[in-house]
């Protein structure tokens, strides 16, 4: 079984869109090391070792996307290519359905014409309508939350519809760094929690403390990378196998709370978190927790990483210079 399936993947290409960001290099790195072929595309440059080929492309530039089809023969195309704070899509929410719901039409269209018909997506969890307990994919969602959310679940049902074999993954907060220290979280702005404090130890913000949960801080369930990017891959094998689709939450299942994570920071790395807290974001809730029941089921998904592991990564990132990028 185990020797049938290194041979499946051996001949597999996959695409990856946004390639350059977080997820997209762990994604690289661990394709590659499970025998495929990663060809790159992304506005942002990068020099990931674990690439074939890069195409400095933006994915509403449907002349760009034809090429790069044309060049390869792709069997599943990985789409994390997308504009993803909440905060700026509230100011700006027609350049986030510009680019995460049209650019995700673009890509449909020219996987169409080139026959292309496997797809996995980087959807949220965001788009779930915040509640005390742990979500499950049935729960509601509610589009409206904020822009960003409402753009993410645009082009998820813009995938649905597209007659394609899909993996779509609504997967909570995505933290934590390579083990190997390779890659790491590097957004500019940094928005994520654990990288804006640790890279703020002296004068850190939390963005709201009246939110309905125990101590007032939001409350969300944080999944390192390395497990997302398994996680992925499992996702491609199983719609290139089954060819059927899949929408999975992917977390841990622990939630924890702002304050709790400064906690857990501190006496994990023995640092002192100075802090001051002010209005919240727009469009933040209150709770978010993952519900990985059919996650275990469908590809046995289990975290190898929680919260000590996450930090600990992350820090590691921070202090050497996150990668000497």
């Amino acid at each position: 079984m185990v020797q049938g399936l290194k041979s499946f993947r051996d001949m597999r290409t996959a695409l990856i869109t946004g390639v350059s960001g977080y997820l997209g290099s762990h994604l690289a790195k661990r394709l590659k090391k499970s025998g495929w072929t990663v060809i790159g595309l992304d506005i942002k440059f990068t020099a990931n070792q674990y690439l074939s080929n890069f195409y400095p492309f933006d994915i509403v530039n449907r002349e760009s996307l034809l090429y790069v089809f044309h060049q390869h023969k792709i069997d599943v195309v990985f789409h994390l290519a997308g504009k993803i704070e909440v905060g700026e899509s509230v100011h700006k929410p027609t350049e986030y359905f510009n680019t995460n719901v049209a650019g995700t039409c673009i890509l449909l269209d020219v996987m169409n014409q080139a026959g292309v018909k496997n797809i996995v997506y980087s959807s949220t969890a965001g788009l779930y309508k915040s509640k005390g307990t742990k979500l499950t994919e049935e729960d509601i969602v509610n589009p409206f939350n904020n822009p960003y959310a409402g753009s993410k679940y645009a082009a998820e049902l813009a995938i649905r519809q597209s007659g394609f074999n899909f993996a779509i993954f609504r997967y909570f907060n995505l933290s934590g760094a390579d083990s190997d220290g390779e890659f790491g979280e590097c957004h500019e702005p940094e928005t994520h929690l654990i990288p804006r404090i640790l890279q703020n130890i002296n004068n850190f913000t939390i963005y709201g403390d009246i939110f309905n949960t125990p101590d007032g801080t939001c409350v969300r369930d944080y999944v390192h990378v390395e497990d997302v990017s398994l996680a992925h891959v499992a996702g491609a094998e199983h719609i290139l196998q089954y060819k059927n689709s899949i929408t999975l939450n992917l977390g841990t299942g622990e939630g924890k709370s702002v304050r709790q994570i400064i906690n857990l920071i501190e006496n994990t790395l023995n640092l002192k978190v100075n802090y001051e807290v002010v209005a919240p974001r727009d469009g933040d809730p209150d709770c978010l927790v993952a519900d990985i029941t059919l996650a275990e089921k469908i590809l046995n998904f289990k975290p190898k990483h929680d919260i000590v592991s996450i930090i600990q990564t992350a820090y590691e990132w921070e202090k050497n210079g996150r990668g000497k990028e």
